[in-house]
């Protein structure tokens, strides 16, 4: 019923629009998919040959980039920015769900990773530094608000192919949960810039960029997933996007700080966040359900737009 009910939505849009936009309704994998490619080369140029990421502590460029290629594919299909979930519809619940489950999560794993420390003997406090862990970039409030700049064009550029482009689009062909599932393990595997990367420059063996790469695909996936549960249950861009810059950003900012210096590593944090976000999936459903959020709905389906929540 479900099937059919979105079919004939699509069908009746495809009729409507310029031809970009009919074609994403025909074929809505092709879409995305030469979108993610175009902001791969993007992300290799600006990590693997300009190295901006070393140079500048933030790999900005890419981003800023990718993000317009999202705006200027919906340019070209005549789309407003609403129809990937940049609305004012209920934006404050929204953004209120994923606020309060991102920092919840949060608490919890750095107070799981405290613990942890504590009982293998060290002493640990938590302490506030910019610190970019990728490349081992560190300074003081110009590189914070520097960091702070890079994690919000990130998520606006994450947020809107990931899950605002990709979801809406893969749930023409499919469920919106399989759509998510599919988003999330993209998502994940273009993480794996960074292991590969290393990998070509020397800084680690095949093993260890195998490991690194698993690690970072669990958690990137994981946590995508969980963005695409947060657009998915309240139909905003704004739940993710906010949710996302929180994460990374604290994750920028805060650290433990033991005798042996400063702990950046995060390799028991990260994996910590991530088994919140498994969390975070039920706090949304909850969260959502409770507030009477509306779900997000195939591209092609017509969006009830701007106004203010």
């Amino acid at each position: 019923m479900l099937k059919n009910h979105r079919q004939t939505l699509t069908e009746a849009a495809g009729t409507e629009g310029n031809g970009l936009y009919r074609l994403s309704i025909a074929r809505p994998f092709l879409v995305p998919l030469v979108l993610l490619a175009l902001a791969l080369v993007l992300r290799i140029v600006d990590i693997g040959l300009l190295r901006l990421d070393e140079k500048w502590g933030e790999a900005i460029l890419h981003k800023a980039l990718g993000f317009g290629l999202v705006l200027l594919y919906l340019w070209f299909a005549g789309r407003p920015v609403r129809e990937i979930g940049l609305h004012g519809r209920h934006v404050a619940k929204a953004m209120l769900i994923s606020a309060a489950g991102t920092i919840l999560l949060l608490i919890l794993a750095y107070g799981l990773q405290w613990a942890i420390l504590r009982i293998g003997g060290e002493q640990a406090v938590i302490t506030l530094s910019a610190v970019d862990s990728k490349e081992g970039k560190s300074g003081g409030l110009a590189f914070a608000l520097w960091l702070l700049l890079g994690n919000l064009v990130n998520s606006f550029m994450e947020e809107s192919l990931f899950r605002g482009v990709m979801m809406r689009h893969f749930s023409v062909k499919m469920s919106p949960w399989k759509a998510n599932w599919l988003q999330a393990a993209i998502f994940a595997a273009w993480h794996l810039v960074g292991p590969a990367k290393h990998l070509l420059l020397g800084k680690t063996d095949l093993a260890g960029a195998v490991a690194e790469g698993a690690l970072i695909f669990a958690g990137a996936g994981i946590s995508g997933f969980a963005y695409g549960a947060l657009y998915l249950k309240t139909d905003s861009l704004w739940a993710p996007w906010i949710g996302h810059t929180i994460n990374n950003t604290v994750l920028n900012m805060l650290h433990f700080a033991t005798v042996g210096g400063l702990d950046v590593s995060a390799n028991l944090l990260y994996p910590l966040a991530a088994l919140g976000y498994i969390g975070l999936v039920f706090w949304v459903k909850a969260a959502a359900k409770r507030f009477e959020m509306p779900s997000m709905q195939p591209w092609g389906t017509e969006t009830v737009g701007a106004e203010s929540g």
